[in-house]
C-alpha cells in the first residue's frame, strides 16, 4: 500500500511521523511546499521526495494537510489526475470543510474520511475524531485506525459532531497551555523556582487528567475528594468560581466552534 502527505506542517508532519512509524512502507510519499520541511522528515524518519501530482497519481490512501483555503486550488490542479485513478481514499484535515464539501471537489468514485486531530497525537497521547462519507467501504475505518493507532484516542462521530470535537479537542491543547502556563507563573510568583513550576504545573494536568480517565469518576466528584472543608483547595476553587472560570472556559469552546463553522464556508 502506498500512503501520501501532502503537506507537513506541523499537523501534517505530526500525523505522519505517527503514521510513519506504525506503519512503515516502502512508497511513503511526502509533498510540501517548503522542501525544507520534507527533507527534515526523511532525515528524521523515513519516506520519499515526491510531489502533489505523483501522489494523487500513485498513492492509494492519501493525507490532505493542507489549510481549508488551499484544499479547492490543490484538488482542482489534480482533477485530471484523479478523474482517470479508481476508488481511493482520501483523508482530510481541514477544519470546517464538510465531506459534502470535499466530494464536491472529487469524482465520485473517491472516498472521503473527514478526520480532526490534536497536536498530542505527536506523542500518541492525541484525539482525533473522523468521520466516513455515505461511499467508504467497510474496511476504511479499520485501515484508519490502524494507520493512527500510535495517535491516542480515536474517536467516530457523526459528520454534524466534527465542528463541536474541533472546538473542544482540536483546539483544546492552546486552551490547556495556557492553564499550565498560569499555574507555572502562580508557583513562580508564590517562591517556587520557574522550572521546577512549571514541571510541576504540567505533571498535574496529566495526572488529574489521567485519575478522570482510570477511576471513570466524574470531575465534580474527584474535585470535591480534593476540597477540604475549609482548606486551601475550596478557597482557590471559590477565586475561580468568582472569576467564572467554567463559563470562560465554555465561551472559549464556544467560541472555537463557531469559527470552525466559518471557515468551511
Amino acid at each position: 500500500m502506498k500512503i501520501g502527505f501532502i503537506g507537513l506542517g506541523n499537523m501534517g508532519a505530526s500525523l505522519a511521523k505517527v503514521v510513519w512509524q506504525a506503519n512503515r512502507t516502502d512508497k511513503f510519499l511526502l509533498s510540501n511546499l517548503s522542501q525544507d520541511r520534507v527533507d527534515d522528515f526523511i532525515a528524521s524518519y523515513g519516506g520519499q521526495v515526491s510531489s502533489n501530482e505523483e501522489i494523487f497519481a500513485e498513492a492509494d490512501v492519501i493525507f490532505l494537510g493542507v489549510k481549508p483555503a488551499q484544499v479547492s486550488t490543490l484538488l482542482a490542479e489534480s482533477q485530471d489526475i484523479l478523474e482517470k485513478r479508481e476508488s481511493l481514499l482520501l483523508i482530510s484535515m481541514a477544519a470546517g470543510l464538510t465531506l459534502e464539501k470535499l466530494a464536491s471537489l472529487l469524482p465520485n468514485q473517491h472516498r472521503i474520511i473527514r478526520m480532526m486531530p490534536n497536536t498530542p497525537a505527536s506523542i500518541g497521547q492525541g484525539v482525533i475524531s473522523y468521520a466516513l462519507s455515505p461511499n467508504c467501504r467497510a474496511e476504511d475505518s479499520e485501515l484508519f485506525c490502524q494507520l493512527l493507532t500510535k495517535a491516542g484516542l480515536l474517536v467516530e462521530l457523526g459528520e454534524g459532531l466534527i465542528d463541536a470535537a474541533t472546538g473542544l479537542a482540536g483546539c483544546g491543547p492552546a486552551f490547556v497551555y495556557l492553564f499550565i502556563e498560569a499555574l507555572a507563573d502562580a508557583g513562580v510568583q508564590t517562591g517556587l523556582p520557574r522550572e521546577t513550576a512549571l514541571k510541576m504545573a504540567a505533571q498535574t494536568v496529566v495526572g488529574a487528567g489521567q485519575l478522570v480517565l482510570e477511576s471513570q469518576q466524574h470531575p465534580g466528584v474527584l474535585k470535591d475528594q480534593v476540597c477540604s472543608p475549609g482548606g486551601s483547595t475550596i478557597a482557590g476553587v471559590a477565586s475561580l468560581e468568582a472569576h467564572a472560570f467554567r463559563g470562560t472556559v465554555m465561551d472559549a469552546v464556544g467560541q472555537a466552534y463557531k469559527r470552525t463553522q466559518e471557515l468551511g464556508k
